[in-house]
């Protein structure tokens, strides 16, 4: 899957930077960040959904459902 991200100047000279201090592709750092993210916020991300939303299963049950669709 492709996503196009835009970017402020300052946010992708830090992308940049960090690419070459690891010795990866920009695409590479974006890919290894947001996993950390989503993995993160997995318990929080569902509450937070939950006042978007009102769907007739538990919060258990959403969570459930989110995180198999991730995979």
């Amino acid at each position: 899957m492709q996503v196009l991200v835009r970017l402020d100047e300052e946010t992708g000279r830090l992308l940049d930077r960090v690419a070459r201090s690891l010795g990866v592709s920009r695409a590479e750092v974006v890919r290894r960040a947001l996993r950390l993210y989503l993995a993160r916020g997995r318990g929080r991300m569902t509450k937070r959904m939950r006042g978007i939303v009102r769907p007739k299963l538990s919060l258990e049950e959403l969570e459930e459902l989110y995180w198999e669709g991730a995979r």
